[in-house]
């Protein structure tokens, strides 16, 4: 937690000052579905205790600040991810699972943009980031399974347009991808040991608003 508040700290600062060589700062606020396909989760210690897990669709909540620079952006990002858990395969027998799996990350975000008559700005960009990756699995009947969290590094991929509609405000559009570099490890509640979620990734579709502040 200590590593992950100084880690911010340091992006804001590092924002901070660059921001007098900016053309201008904004914040932006977006929100959207978020699908997630089927995680892996091994297990590290006893064969036959990990499992596939699927999830139904979800939401994403994000708030941004960042710098605009001509044609590039950068921008310090905090996102929250959540999708209810639909089913889970654990020794070739299908289950219907209750709970959900949560993220919520920091990242710093790049962007290259192409004006367009000053009206429209489509965009793409990449970001990295660190945070939490939280998971809630229960069978149907109500039995734990796991109840656990753990942190991990992951990245991002953006593509989108936003649409300026006064000199301060763009309401924006994007598709983007996101994925973790790092597995999480997350203890089982009804076997010892661990498990390793080794590719919870989602696909993303946002709206938002961008305000700029001067």
């Amino acid at each position: 937690m200590k590593k992950t508040a100084y880690g911010i700290c340091v992006l804001l600062m590092s924002l901070w000052c660059t921001s007098a060589q900016a053309d201008t700062l904004y914040f932006a606020v977006q929100a959207g579905v978020s699908t997630q396909p089927s995680s892996n989760n091994e297990a590290t210690t006893i064969p036959g205790t990990g499992f596939e897990l699927n999830t139904s669709q979800g939401y994403n909540a994000a708030l941004a600040v960042g710098a605009k620079f001509g044609s590039l952006r950068a921008e310090i990002e905090g996102v929250y991810r959540k999708n209810d858990n639909d089913k889970f395969n654990q020794g070739g027998v299908n289950a219907g699972a209750d709970g959900d799996l949560s993220t919520l990350n920091v990242f710093l975000n790049g962007y290259y943009e192409i004006d367009i008559f000053g009206i429209v700005t489509p965009y793409a960009g990449a970001g990295v980031g660190y945070g939490t990756v939280s998971l809630d699995l229960k069978n149907v009947n109500g039995t734990l399974i796991v109840d656990d969290d753990d942190t991990v590094y992951s990245y991002q991929l953006m593509a989108g347009a936003a649409i300026n509609v006064t000199e301060n405000f763009s309401l924006t559009a994007e598709y983007r991808y996101f994925d973790t570099i790092t597995d999480a490890e997350l203890t089982l509640s009804n076997a010892p040991g661990l498990i390793e979620n080794s590719n919870i990734r989602s696909h993303e579709i946002r709206i938002g608003i961008r305000y700029w502040l001067f």
